[in-house]
């Protein structure tokens, strides 16, 4: 067991640690001065910037820029140069106003430090506030702990169910997603635009890492894309919290392997299987070519031992068989 953890413990580990997605030629700018950040402009003001970590979306229009998520810290000052740019080649407020953060991994708010001292505004949800403002350690990721953001680097806008924006023209609904990828997610959705940041409820064309040790749980990330695509149109945007833009075919193709692994495993947990029979069963080999190659991100033993430990956790115990 502890092999496998330690491996697993790995390569997310390189997930982490920096920004492992390059600029997309064909889909994206490359933006000069910051050779790992590259601009997809999606539409109705709405950009993807990626390689900075976990995706930022950049908003534009009148009334200034509004940051979803800020990628890791190496490359906050990065992210902001280039909205700042990418504001002034659309004639666009060059000003930055807001950041919402989708959650309190690092590699998502690693930025918030620049962005503050640029002047913007920290929104999340309140437990995103009290993750940032306390030592936490990851038990999936070997141990590894996190410290405490300074204070000038956390949300000073915080609520807890659901925040309503005007802003650039559109309405933006910020929306909390509980016991799905973490204990504080919210998704963002751009009304008018048509276009929804998903944060790490969604990984494009990969395994999800799932924080089981602060609340995260497959079936809570299930239950939250069945009902964004209830309450979404066919032809929504979905900016992955990894990956590439989605679809609405993407979104329901990654449920779809989600919902199909999570009752395989379900069944497995239910009948007392342990973590090395479950993991040994392979419930995701149908869908491991597919979702199984990204370089650091969860292979499919990792990932099927996060699922385990998500429900045997969710469940209040530890399964006892020993098949």
């Amino acid at each position: 067991m502890y092999r496998q953890r330690r491996t697993a413990a790995l390569f997310l580990l390189l997930f982490f640690s920096g920004p492992l997605l390059r600029p997309d030629p064909l889909h994206g700018r490359q933006d000069q001065a910051s050779p790992r950040v590259a601009v997809q402009a999606v539409r109705g003001g709405v950009h993807l910037l990626r390689g900075a970590g976990g995706n930022v979306v950049l908003f534009l229009g009148e009334d200034g820029i509004l940051l979803v998520d800020a990628g890791v810290v190496e490359l906050g000052p990065a992210v902001l140069a280039v909205a700042r740019e990418t504001a002034a080649a659309e004639g666009a407020n060059p000003t930055l106003r807001y950041l919402v953060n989708t959650h309190w991994h690092f590699d998502h708010t690693g930025g918030n430090g620049a962005m503050a001292a640029a002047g913007a505004t920290i929104v999340a949800h309140e437990r995103v506030l009290r993750a940032l403002s306390e030592t936490r350690i990851l038990a999936a990721l070997d141990g590894r702990v996190v410290e405490p953001l300074p204070p000038e680097a956390r949300p000073t806008l915080t609520f807890n169910n659901r925040l309503n924006l005007a802003w650039n023209g559109d309405l933006l609904h910020l929306v909390h997603m509980p016991a799905a990828h973490s204990d504080g997610d919210l998704v963002v959705q751009f009304r008018d635009a048509n276009v929804m940041h998903l944060g790490d409820l969604f990984f494009n064309g990969m395994y999800p890492y799932i924080d089981v040790d602060y609340g995260g749980n497959l079936e809570g990330i299930v239950r939250g894309l069945e009902d964004i695509l209830a309450h979404t149109l066919e032809n929504t945007l979905y900016i992955p919290g990894h990956g590439p833009l989605g679809t609405r075919a993407d979104l329901q193709a990654y449920l779809h392997m989600l919902k199909t692994v999570g009752d395989r495993v379900r069944e497995m947990v239910e009948r007392g299987l342990t973590r090395e029979a479950v993991v040994a069963a392979r419930p995701s080999a149908e869908f491991d070519a597919v979702w199984g190659q990204a370089r650091g991100f969860p292979q499919p033993d990792n990932w099927v031992g996060l699922v385990y430990d998500g429900m045997v956790r969710a469940g209040g115990g530890e399964a006892s068989g020993s098949r």
